[in-house]
């Protein structure tokens, strides 16, 4: 994405995945594994958007090289997913409440949005392929093209872009009505970390919502607009 647009998406990606990044910094040995992956696996993500969002580095990352992390990505979060169904555990709000949302679902889903987002940067990924001009057979009338059909790619894209809109409303709804959750800080040495308060004010609560929030719905127009 050029001009004004362009700039303020990337700057968006860039302070949310700051705020997973510090947080995953400062709490990574405190919290389960599973919140640590999905801080983790937010940063990837971040990193993966900030360079699509610039025409400068949308191509350093190899299409197939993208699939495959983030497909890779999605397949072990349906694995938690349903292991954790298997064992009866709960799975928490699908709402990040908290920093980065850990729900093996949401995490299922904006992994498969990059997927669908590599597939588009692919050569001729997503798009129809129509005869090329002068192809046709000398005498022969060409009927006049139906319109065209959605793609089962950007059925996928749509759906992807409707939940990213869906979980960035309800996102929302949570800063704005309801106060985020906490974490108890992390004891260190037999006493609370003093220097966790400005990372709580930062990567904690609100400040991590909007980021989420927005993050979101730019994601979805990058979904959109690439397909």
């Amino acid at each position: 994405m050029d001009g004004f647009l362009g700039v303020a998406i990337a700057t968006l990606f860039v302070l949310t995945t700051a705020l997973c990044g510090l947080s995953l910094a400062a709490h990574g040995a405190q919290r389960s594994r599973r919140l640590a992956a999905a801080e983790a696996n937010h940063v990837v993500m971040g990193v993966g958007m900030i360079l699509m969002a610039a025409p400068a580095t949308a191509d350093l990352v190899v299409p197939g090289v993208g699939v495959l992390v983030f497909g890779v990505a999605a397949a072990g979060w349906l694995g938690v997913l349903l292991t954790s169904r298997l064992l009866g555990e709960p799975l928490g709000s699908i709402i990040g409440r908290d920093r980065c949302t850990g729900h093996p679902v949401h995490l299922l889903l904006v992994n498969a949005a990059m997927v669908a987002m590599y597939v588009a940067m692919a050569p001729g990924g997503g798009h129809a392929h129509a005869m090329p001009a002068g192809a046709e057979m000398p005498g022969m009338v060409m009927p006049e093209a139906p319109a065209a059909a959605f793609t089962p790619l950007q059925v996928v894209a749509g759906l992807l872009a409707l939940y990213l809109v869906g979980h960035a409303v309800a996102t929302a709804v949570v800063v704005t009505r309801r106060a985020p959750c906490h974490e108890p800080e992390p004891i260190v040495g037999g006493s609370v970390a003093v220097a966790t308060r400005p990372v709580r004010l930062l990567a904690h609560g609100r400040v991590q919502l909007v980021g989420q929030a927005g993050m979101g719905v730019a994601m979805a127009a990058m979904l959109l607009l690439g397909i």
